[in-house]
């Protein structure tokens, strides 16, 4: 049987990989959609052919990062590396919003606000999975 924090984390997994399966296929298949995304994270862009082209790399990414996901969120404890893997990605994305803030908020017109709250998601993200990873093995006798 499971615990429960096993459990959470494996439906936290699913949830990532869901999201960056969705985001992955919308930025290949749909401007519209990735002109949605782009307004969710509060960024406005010039919708030039150039940075259309360049997102479709980002894409193929995101639909990659999302099928390893779905491995971890079947088997978390099994690919532990690719849980902290995740955790170090939310992580960096974080850092990003401190470093780089001027630049969003210059280029993309993120408000500060805005990119304050993007932060405490990224952060959010990185440190629940965190958590939750590290109680699932604890708790797990064979993770030991």
């Amino acid at each position: 049987m499971q615990n429960g924090a096993l459990r959470v984390l494996k439906g936290y997994l699913w949830f990532i990989a869901a999201f960056h399966l969705f985001v992955g296929i919308a930025i290949n298949v749909s401007q519209r959609a990735t002109e949605a995304i782009a307004r969710g994270y509060g960024a406005r862009v010039d919708w030039t052919p150039q940075f259309v082209y360049i997102l479709h790399p980002l894409g193929a990414f995101m639909i990659a990062l999302g099928l390893v996901a779905i491995a971890a969120a079947r088997e978390p404890l099994r690919y532990s590396g690719v849980v902290l893997g995740f955790v170090i990605l939310f992580a960096i994305r974080a850092l990003h919003r401190v470093v780089y803030g001027d630049v969003l908020a210059n280029v993309f017109s993120i408000a500060p606000r805005r990119n304050t709250a993007n932060l405490v998601i990224m952060a959010g993200q990185a440190v629940l999975l965190f958590l939750l990873w590290r109680a699932a093995r604890t708790a797990e006798p064979r993770a030991a």
